[in-house]
Parts: C-alpha cells; sequence; structure tokens
C-alpha cells in the first residue's frame, strides 16, 4: 500500500468517526432536553403540591376569610401580600417554562386558570396593581390581559387564590 492510499483510507475512517460522534452527540442532546422538560415538569407538580398543602392549612384559611371580608388587620394583609408574591412569582415560572416550550403547551390552560382564579378576591387586584413591577413586563402583559378578559366579561371566577373550584357564568 502506497502512503496516498494510506492517508485516502485514514480520511475515509475519521470521517467514519466524525459521523459516528454527531450520532452520539444529537443522542445526548435529545436526553438532555427531556431530563430538562422532566425537571420542569417535576417543578410545575412539585409547586401545584405545595400550593395545595398551604391552602390546607387552617391558618391559611383563616387569613384569606379574614382579608374577603375586607376588614383585615394590617399584619393579616401584609401576610396576604406576601403570599400573592409567591404565588405570582410560581406563576410567572410556569409562563416561561410553557412559553419556552420547557413545559407542553396544554399547561397553558392550567395557567390561565390560576392567573385568572386569583382575581376572583377585589384585594388581590390592588395588590397586583402595587406590586406587578416586581415581575417581567411580559408576564405582566399576559396577568393584566387575562384579568381584563375575566373582568370583561369572559367569565366570573369562583373560588380561592388556587381556583379549585372553576368557573360561573
Amino acid at each position: 500500500m502506497s502512503i496516498s492510499e494510506l492517508g485516502s483510507l485514514g480520511e475515509f475512517i475519521g470521517s467514519i468517526a466524525v459521523l459516528i460522534t454527531l450520532v452520539y452527540l444529537v443522542y445526548q442532546i435529545r436526553q438532555n432536553t427531556l431530563s430538562i422538560k422532566s425537571q420542569s415538569r417535576y417543578f410545575v407538580l412539585d409547586a401545584l403540591n405545595r400550593d395545595a398543602r398551604q391552602a390546607q392549612d387552617e391558618d391559611f384559611d383563616q387569613l384569606f376569610d379574614i382579608v374577603q371580608k375586607g376588614s383585615a388587620p394590617p399584619d393579616a394583609l401584609r401576610r396576604y401580600t406576601f403570599v400573592l408574591v409567591a404565588w405570582w412569582s410560581n406563576q410567572e415560572l410556569l409562563f416561561y417554562e410553557i412559553r419556552d416550550g420547557a413545559l407542553p403547551k396544554q399547561f397553558e390552560e392550567t395557567l390561565k386558570f390560576r392567573v385568572r382564579s386569583t382575581f376572583a378576591n377585589a384585594r388581590a387586584n390592588d395588590v397586583w396593581k402595587g406590586l406587578r413591577g416586581y415581575y417581567t413586563k411580559d408576564f405582566q402583559e399576559y396577568v393584566d390581559q387575562l384579568r381584563d378578559e375575566r373582568d370583561g366579561g369572559v367569565g366570573r371566577v369562583r373560588g380561592d387564590l388556587f381556583g379549585t373550584l372553576g368557573y360561573q357564568s
């Protein structure tokens, strides 16, 4: 075998090795993407479970009763405001997970319902107006649009902060 033939054989083997490496990289990227999507779903389920556990807390329930009646002392209003800030922060993360494709588009209906349900309490509107600057512009516009749709007669939300009861026409 001449040096020229050995060089050609080396190029051929090298190109096969590059092709195998590329196929392996594609496989690894797909695995990584699936792992990231799985982590996103876990985050959402964990947040939903935390919300559900918090809503079952008797103290939490009393807080919402006090705020709903409109005669809440300042410390209860402050606690309610912190709950809403944390709640909307979770919803903002969910918003970006859906928008960026880490979660299936079907989650958006759940997100819309949860955000609209927040405004079943008039106090939530006041808190949102005062603190919406804590959130990104995209999320602010998203929430404002959902709030406007809700107020515009699309349906009055019946239920608590977590939207467990549904819509009422």
